[in-house]
């Protein structure tokens, strides 16, 4: 386990909340204008993120990170919807621009935004999921699945 993860992080640089070995994606029993406001508040928080477009028609978001020591440059988008169940669903991919392994860099940054989003929303509002769900396929410009 310990060496897979050392071996992802230094030939990986992106993280994939669609992708099997990814992060988990969030699921909240919440309003999706609720979600999506405080998702861009979390953002305009972060220090070296610059939100670079969003559309809530869409529900997508694209951040430009900034990391704080080596001043790299990563892509992080966002997308959130509403499930079947009338659920809203938030999933995200973080990338970076330079490099061939990230150190986990873009896992965590998933991760932290996630958990600040669950403590902003209320852990009552997110619910979990089993990991073996059937994950979505690669979603084209307009956000929609394969």
């Amino acid at each position: 386990m310990v060496k897979d993860t050392l071996h992802r992080w230094l030939t990986e640089n992106v993280a994939d909340t669609r992708a099997a070995d990814g992060p988990k994606g969030r699921v909240y029993a919440a309003p999706f204008a609720r979600v999506w406001d405080e998702l861009l508040a979390q953002i305009a928080r972060q220090p070296g993120w610059k939100l670079a477009h969003k559309d809530e028609v869409l529900g997508m978001v694209t951040v430009r990170c900034r990391s704080f020591l080596f001043r790299f440059v990563d892509d992080l988008t966002l997308w959130v919807a509403l499930d079947e169940n009338a659920l809203t669903r938030v999933e995200a991919r973080s990338v970076s621009r330079v490099g061939r392994g990230d150190l986990g860099a873009n896992h965590r940054r998933i991760r932290r935004l996630f958990l600040s989003l669950d403590r902003a929303l209320g852990l009552e509002c997110r619910l979990r999921e089993r990991r073996d769900r059937a994950r979505r396929g690669p979603r084209d410009a307009s956000g929609a699945t394969a």
